[in-house]
């Protein structure tokens, strides 16, 4: 049977602990610069950081990261990846932060990048990946829900309890829950509500980012089993038509009951699809007395100046008649003089 989930656990606070601008600067003015020495090495004595979940980042050959590489191949690498020495394999490095400079580095022609080298667990190599990440533009949702996760999971290993679900906390280190997304101003249930898209079925979660289904959806979606979220993409795939919340308030009712199957999500569906009504088209114009007074004395009748808007739009259709008449004797004498031997009177 599923987990009962109250509508106060699915949108308390949805909207909250928005971040800030002197929330941003202050967590960054927090962090104490890296007083590691900086040595040049080997690209190729690099390889990615695996995290508990995979490496949660894409680096992709997109604009911006063909603009990095121009950059760097103009002014060089100006803050250093951070490394640590993969200790399976002698003589190499994984990168904890920097995936995407060590790329473009790549495409800039770079066979050495300036790096920090740490000797951290991989619990601090991965807060440090993701706190380094998350203050990207433009990061996916998927982005930013397995870096969140990965964090809470670091945290959790290093003994901060975070509770995922209820956003209760229990802190035996300081920090928690709260220390996820601080760095970037998010707050408990932001954080919370981002991990949740970790628990959709990949597809599911490709169309978060694709924007096409909602984050809030998503994460009502989440608490779905994956044979429930796969009935969802089914009729998706089928009529490119995806739940609104009323869908999946009705939907997940029937979850509770151990109801809902393909054929119950077909109908629920469906039943949108046959209320719907065409939007109807204005046939009308309604002009609001306010904004026809600021044109008219204070002692104007509606009659008065219903007989000047009509003697003013009288002398417009004339004139446009007049210009549309114009327009098209020139029109008619272009054509003609376009063929030779054809000559006006």
């Amino acid at each position: 049977m599923a987990k009962n989930v109250t509508s106060a656990d699915i949108f308390g606070g949805m909207f909250q602990n928005i971040p800030t601008y002197e929330n941003t600067r202050k967590s960054e003015e927090k962090e104490q610069k890296d007083t590691s020495p900086v040595i040049m090495m080997k690209r190729s004595c690099l390889h990615d950081f695996s995290s508990f979940y995979g490496h949660p980042y894409r680096v992709v050959e997109d604009d911006k990261m063909l603009e990095l590489a121009e950059s760097i191949r103009d002014v060089g690498i100006l803050e250093p990846l951070q490394v640590r020495p993969d200790k399976e394999n002698p003589g190499k490095y994984e990168i904890i932060a920097g995936h995407r400079r060590n790329y473009a580095a790549g495409l800039a022609g770079l066979d050495e990048v300036p790096v920090y080298i740490k000797d951290i667990d991989d619990n601090a190599a991965a807060v440090i990946m993701v706190d380094s990440n998350n203050r990207r533009e433009m990061l996916l949702p998927s982005e930013k829900a397995w870096a969140y996760r990965t964090k809470a999971e670091a945290l959790r290993r290093q003994g901060k309890r975070t509770d995922l679900l209820s956003g209760e906390e229990q802190d035996t280190g300081g920090g928690g829950m709260h220390s996820v997304g601080e760095k970037n101003g998010d707050g408990v249930r932001t954080v919370q509500r981002y991990i949740r898209l970790t628990y959709l079925i990949p597809e599911l979660l490709e169309l978060v980012d694709k924007e096409n289904l909602p984050i809030v959806s998503g994460y009502l979606l989440s608490f779905f089993e994956k044979e429930e979220q796969g009935y969802v993409l089914a009729y998706y795939e089928k009529h490119q038509l995806l739940p609104d919340k009323s869908q999946l308030t009705a939907m997940g009712a029937l979850r509770e009951q151990g109801m809902l199957d393909a054929a119950a999500v077909d109908r629920i569906m469906s039943k949108r699809e046959k209320t719907e009504k065409p939007l109807k088209k204005k046939t009308g114009v309604t002009l609001k007395n306010s904004c026809l007074r600021q044109y008219f004395p204070r002692e104007a009748t509606a009659d008065y100046m219903e007989k000047i808007i009509l003697e003013l739009l009288e002398e417009w259709a004339k004139k446009e008649q007049s210009m549309s008449q114009e327009e098209q004797q020139l029109r008619g004498q272009m054509d003609i003089e376009d063929y030779p031997g054809i000559v006006p009177n």
